[in-house]
């Protein structure tokens, strides 16, 4: 079975895993990201880019 692993920045690099839900993986990736992440536009105070609740900003995927 594949396993999605979302990457988030905080203090330290955090590798969570999902499962796949589609068999593409940016596919897969892009609806975890949406349901764990918002998208923020560029701004004084933040860079662009989905950032969690917590504030963490994902970085990337893969599937393994």
């Amino acid at each position: 079975m594949k396993t999605l692993v979302i990457i988030l920045l905080g203090v330290n690099l955090n590798y969570v895993n999902y499962p796949m839900k589609y068999e593409d993986c940016f596919d897969s990736a892009m609806y975890v990201i949406e349901k764990i992440a918002t998208y923020q536009n560029q701004t004084n105070d933040t860079n662009q880019g989905y950032y969690t609740k917590q504030g963490k900003l994902v970085v990337g995927h893969y599937c393994k």
